[in-house]
């Protein structure tokens, strides 16, 4: 008995479903079936609504309840036999999934590849507006204060989800193009962030200037790689255009109180990095860095004893007329000295972090 094909599965995520309507035509053919999620309902019902649709036009339509704890989690839980009963009925051989503005591609998909074998993802395509992503990249402004957070817990800010997004993306289409002075800048930017993606313009009416989906691009384990820990040479993208994008390293510490202290000045011009640092009151944990826009954070990523490096700083700062020197004078400033080193006792310093990882 022959094994049946897989049904390939294209993602469509950004924050504007307005400008994302024209690519979601782009994506649909005689072959496809669309599953579009919006959240228009969530602030007011804690309701993400779905529908069906295939060229025929409607074919189903519902809603996801959204309670109290995390409402990505639901919404993937609630998705997968919704799709599992698309496939079954074996009508279309292509699905295309328009996920909800606030919605990350990479825990979509991480659940997609491990528990619906059915489905291969084909395609992941970012919609990007030309005309405010950097700003959306630039900002601090939290999803809950736009009415846009999945769930109570959601505490991300735009620039985060944005910088994910894209990131993420195998295809990302650059909406509102003709109304950019500055296209070019806005495609490197795009791809310092993800060196992956392919930035694909739309016309006046937001239609893509060329494919983005079906395309067979998606490799689980390259983007897996890419939006985990970013933390090597091979990451830094030649600057061009006015965008930068910096690698720095240390083999010494950094002092908490110091790197705290210097939160703002490190991020200032920055839209994003990351990677793993060394603190000196937590000589044996690896920390993770992560910033977006004016929001840094940091996390524990397990022990330095468990991975195949020495405990180091390595950290990967993309940014738009972004200073190197400058940036790298500010985190060498954080680093403990050579008579800290000789006479410190890390263990007893402050920690700023507390509570926080």
């Amino acid at each position: 008995m022959t094994a049946r094909a897989k049904t390939p599965l294209s993602l469509l995520v950004g924050l504007s479903t307005t400008l994302r309507e024209p690519v979601l035509a782009a994506m649909t053919d005689a072959t496809t079936v669309v599953v579009a999620v919006d959240q228009d309902e969530l602030p007011g019902r804690g309701v993400l609504g779905w529908r069906v649709s295939d060229s025929s036009g409607p074919i189903d339509a519902g809603e996801f309840t959204v309670g109290d704890n995390c409402g990505a989690c639901q919404l993937i839980e609630s998705l997968l036999p919704l799709l599992e009963t698309l496939v079954d009925r074996g009508h279309w051989d292509h699905i295309v999934l328009a996920a909800p503005p606030a919605m990350e591609a990479r825990p979509l998909v991480s659940t997609l590849v491990s528990v619906l074998p059915e489905v291969v993802v084909d395609t992941v395509t970012c919609v990007v507006d030309a005309v405010l992503v950097v700003e959306q990249l630039s900002g601090d402004e939290l999803l809950a204060e736009r009415g846009l957070a999945l769930g109570l817990p959601d505490r991300r800010n735009v620039a985060e989800l944005t910088a994910r997004q894209v990131e993420y993306a195998d295809v990302c289409v650059l909406a509102n193009a003709h109304r950019s002075a500055k296209l070019e800048r806005l495609e490197h930017l795009l791809v310092h962030l993800n060196p992956r993606t392919s930035v694909v313009p739309a016309d006046a009416a937001g239609v893509p200037a060329g494919p983005v989906a079906r395309t067979g691009r998606f490799d689980f384990d390259a983007a897996e790689a890419w939006a985990g820990e970013f933390a090597s040479s091979d990451r830094v993208q030649p600057s061009d255009d006015g965008v930068t994008t910096v690698l720095w390293r240390s083999t010494r510490p950094l002092h908490p109180a110091r790197l705290n202290d210097a939160l703002e000045d490190i991020v200032d011009g920055v839209v994003r990095s990351r990677g793993v640092v060394w603190l000196a009151n937590r000589p044996t944990q690896r920390v993770r860095w992560e910033s977006a826009g004016y929001s840094a954070s940091l996390g524990t990523l397990g022990e330095w004893s468990d991975s195949d490096h020495l405990a180091e700083c390595t950290v990967v700062a993309t940014g738009m007329g972004l200073d190197p020197a400058r940036l790298q004078a500010v985190l060498d400033a954080c680093l403990l000295t050579e008579s800290e080193l000789a006479t410190l006792d890390w263990n007893n310093l402050d920690d700023p972090f507390a509570g926080v990882f």
